[in-house]
């Protein structure tokens, strides 16, 4: 079995993974940076990136003209229920900010190819089989490629793999999903009229999301509860479509261009994000649902956080990194349930946004929290939610 060496091992080259691997390559870290598939590979995601990604990738120095071409503009996400509806929107700092329709195949690749430049090796179609543990530590892993097995030693493995992470399970801290989704995504042509912002429109029990993307398509995502029944992905994929008339009105006439792919179930727990020699970024470290669209930026700044917790000394490596965790990522987690559990009682989020669509300086401070433009703290406080609720 052929042996390889490396500072830190990053499983999985999404945006998280890859963003990690270039942080740390550029500070002269060796890094290998592993990936299952090879690019451009397809993902089964909502594509609509909350605005502050730009911050990130400018940290990261990915050129703008690297990722630019496959992020379409918008003015943010029209979310309807019923005869209710808002439109979100961002700001910070008094400029209006937009949101990006993206296309990951291109945005992927674009990442991971960044981060070899800047010198991670990276190994696509390899994946983990293993963690190696040495006195109670992670000090390396075996990896599955093409060739067969090759072991890796190195001082940190970090998962970047996802929701249904390995290193997450190999570590023992990967826990069930609440609540238990299915998603199904598919893109679309384009659809007249719906090209300079989103729509989500939330069903009893479902949503669906339109997603213009760059390319001249539409992503149609959506979540769905378990089905006893096992239906075929195409019928429950049909089935949603159909019971909201909204849905069905925006896509009537125009062409499926790709297959459905699924995930199930959407979201992740875990028990921790970090121990003795291995670490969780993106969806990895816990997700919760991608109602709210901030999935990649969220994979963004927490390898900001580990590439940052990862420069000083080892022995205080994780507990630097689980420390800026709870910082960027408690107050947001708990506007994220409290719009979870308004998904889930219909009568007071048609209430909500009824209200919100009266008072629009109160949805754009709800959406620029929601789009990470400002502390979700604010829209936490006793006084904002009476001001949105009151009659």
């Amino acid at each position: 079995m052929s042996r390889l060496g490396c500072d830190v091992l990053v499983v999985g080259a999404g945006p998280a993974g890859s963003a990690l691997a270039a942080a740390l390559a550029r500070a002269g870290r060796d890094v290998i940076l592993v990936e299952a598939r090879s690019h451009p590979r397809p993902k089964a995601c909502a594509e609509y990136a909350s605005p502050m990604i730009a911050e990130e990738l400018a940290r990261l120095g990915l050129p703008a003209g690297a990722w630019r071409p496959a992020a379409h503009p918008l003015r943010g996400m029209r979310v309807i229920l019923g005869e209710a509806a808002v439109d979100v929107r961002y700001r910070r700092r008094a400029a209006p900010r937009q949101a990006y329709g993206l296309r990951r195949t291109a945005f992927d690749a674009a990442l991971a190819g960044h981060a070899a430049a800047n010198g991670a090796r990276l190994m696509e179609r390899t994946a983990l089989d293993s963690l190696a543990w040495r006195d109670g530590r992670v000090a390396g892993a075996t990896l599955r490629t093409a060739d067969g097995l090759r072991e890796v030693s190195c001082r940190w493995v970090v998962g970047a793999d996802g929701a249904r992470s390995r290193v997450a399970q190999r570590a023992g801290v990967a826990r069930p999903a609440r609540p238990r989704r299915l998603g199904l995504v598919a893109h679309y042509e384009a659809v007249p009229g719906l090209d300079a912002s989103g729509e989500m429109h939330v069903g009893p029990g479902w949503y669906v999301g339109l997603a213009p993307i760059a390319g001249g398509r539409l992503n149609v995502g959506m979540a769905l509860p378990p089905d006893g029944a096992r239906r075929s992905a195409e019928a429950r994929f049909a089935d949603a479509i159909a019971g909201l008339p909204a849905v069905a009105g925006r896509l009537g006439g125009a062409r499926r261009l790709t297959p459905i792919l699924g995930a199930s179930p959407i979201g992740h727990r875990v028990a921790r994000a970090a121990g003795a020699g291995w670490m969780l970024v993106g969806d990895a470290a816990g997700f919760i649902d991608p109602f709210t669209g901030e999935g990649i930026y969220r994979a963004l700044r927490s390898a900001r956080a580990a590439a940052e917790a990862l420069e000083g000394s080892d022995d205080r490596a994780a507990a630097r990194y689980l420390a800026a965790r709870r910082g960027a990522f408690v107050a947001k987690d708990g506007l994220t349930w409290l719009v979870q559990g308004m998904l889930g009682a219909h009568p007071v989020m048609g209430y909500a946004l009824r209200r919100l669509a009266r008072r629009p300086e109160l949805a754009e401070r709800l959406g620029s929290a929601l789009g990470d433009c400002r502390p979700a703290s604010d829209v936490l406080s006793p006084v904002f939610l009476a001001a949105v609720l009151r009659p």
